[in-house]
């Protein structure tokens, strides 16, 4: 038996199709993109003069801005993330090339702020790796919360399982406790053989709370340590866990 069409339903599709693409196409139309030339000490100056040039991508006023540099060959130089040009802030990842089409800088930047760096050599190899770590201190009994550059961050090596699937897994809600809610939060240690120690609690919900925080944290599992100097160094490391 044939199949017919009914005029309506085309009518209804053509419609529908016409407003996704009219969709698309404002979409599209809304990203501006400006080119910018650069002398070979990065000075502005014009089309013929240029050596670096860049283009620039916006969505709109507020959002981030998409900036790509090329080499005098077409070669990209640099691509990376902006939330403002002027003055210039660096926000999100960011990766240059060397002249010959190599990669030789990753960096990750938050407001400005250079958190994540790995460089390569002209044979591929790795020659630096770096991380800002957020870690905590104590002097005169009060906390204090310092940035500290690692060469790597402890890496919770759970296969495919991510930190946030092992908290979700095993940390137990107090079976007494129904109808409670409320955060603890623990500091640990996580040392330089990758164990977990010197587990304590620093904001308290209750006796039966706090002890299932910390019988989590007991439980996990090694992790990577962090890396500083070439050495494997203890991070004290604070967690948030809400229940």
């Amino acid at each position: 038996m044939k199949k017919t069409i009914d005029l309506k339903d085309m009518r209804i599709l053509i419609f529908t199709l016409m407003t996704v693409s009219m969709y698309v196409a404002s979409k599209v139309n809304a990203q501006t993109r400006d080119t910018l030339y650069y002398n070979a000490k990065w000075e502005k100056t014009d089309r013929e003069n240029r050596h670096f040039y860049r283009v620039v991508y916006r969505e709109d006023n507020t959002g981030p801005i998409r900036v790509q540099d090329y080499y005098p060959n077409g070669m990209m130089q640099m691509d990376g993330w902006y939330s403002s040009l002027d003055p210039e802030v660096r926000d999100g990842e960011f990766t240059w090339w060397h002249e010959d089409g190599k990669k030789h800088r990753w960096m990750m930047f938050d407001k400005g702020e250079p958190t994540k760096i790995t460089e390569w050599d002209s044979n591929g190899k790795i020659t630096r790796q770096q991380e800002k770590v957020n870690t905590i201190s104590h002097e005169n009994g009060e906390k204090i919360r310092k940035k500290k550059a690692l060469e790597k961050a402890p890496v919770f090596d759970r296969g495919r399982s991510s930190f946030r699937d092992y908290v979700v897994q095993h940390l137990k809600y107090p079976t007494d406790s129904e109808g409670t809610k409320g955060q603890v939060i623990v500091r640990f240690v996580v040392d330089r053989n990758g164990k977990t120690k010197d587990a304590e609690v620093v904001q308290s919900l209750s006796e039966a709370f706090d002890k299932a925080a910390l019988d989590l944290i007991k439980s996990l599992p090694m992790w990577t340590p962090g890396v500083s100097d070439g050495r494997n160094v203890d991070i004290k490391m604070e967690l948030p866990l809400n229940f």
